[in-house]
């Protein structure tokens, strides 16, 4: 099964990306290799089957309105477009709650409008649905900020490895809810101590981790902005 609609969280002001927006667009229409953050999640989430998607704006909502208007049309089809302005901060969870006002289906994608991930999402779908969750949660392993120093028992440095990926899995700003959630979501908070912790008690919470191989970046600031205009291939 697919999931057809998706609500993405764009209404940030993007305070550490200010060196490269100068508070003149928001941060999801940062240009990426030749298009925006929000056009690649609109090229991502059209391959894998979204046909509808609800962008939570805020700051500077005005300049994503007039660059996308109604509809978005990828190299896989077109992606009708909806808007729900947060007037005043709402959290993530806030944001949601009123964006799901304008969702139809019983399933939605909710989704940082500052990643990039290109993965086949069949495998989460299928864990989502085979398993008759409630919400599940896309994982990646941790980059650490840090180059990692290595020694032997003696103490000796014997290598250095620059930012490697850690063991430990952070949330990778993708999740499946089903319909059921929209409306226990808080009307202002975040759904990392809301929601999401309450779902952990009840074990209608599942996880897909994203594999080593396939490419993910959150763009927090212009180290993350220059890195991601060297490594990302697009989609």
């Amino acid at each position: 099964m697919k999931v057809k609609e998706a609500v993405i969280l764009s209404g940030g002001s993007g305070t550490r990306l200010r060196s490269v927006t100068n508070d003149n667009i928001p941060k999801s229409l940062t240009k990426i290799k030749g298009l925006s953050i929000l056009e690649w999640e609109f090229e991502w989430l059209s391959r894998e089957g979204v046909s509808h998607i609800v962008l939570a704006v805020g700051h500077l909502s005005d300049k994503i309105k007039s660059y996308f208007g109604d509809n978005y049309t990828s190299k896989f089809g077109k992606v009708q477009i909806s808007y729900s302005l947060e007037k005043e901060k709402l959290g993530t969870g806030g944001a949601f709650k009123q964006a799901s006002k304008l969702l139809n289906d019983d399933q939605t994608y909710i989704l940082n409008g500052d990643i990039l991930c290109k993965t086949d999402l069949s495998l989460m779908n299928k864990t989502h649905f085979e398993n008759n969750a409630k919400a599940t949660m896309m994982l990646v392993n941790m980059i650490s900020p840090y180059g990692i120093v290595s020694k032997n028992k003696k103490g000796i440095i014997t290598g250095f490895l620059e930012k490697p990926k850690l063991d430990l899995q952070i949330n990778g700003g993708l999740s499946i809810l089903k319909r059921e959630l929209y409306d226990k979501c808080p009307d202002k908070g975040q759904l990392e101590d809301t929601l999401y912790v309450e779902l952990t008690k009840t074990y209608d919470f599942y996880s897909y981790s994203l594999p080593h191989s396939n490419f993910w970046m959150s763009i927090d600031n212009e180290k993350d902005y220059i890195l991601a205009n060297q490594s990302w291939n697009g989609i």
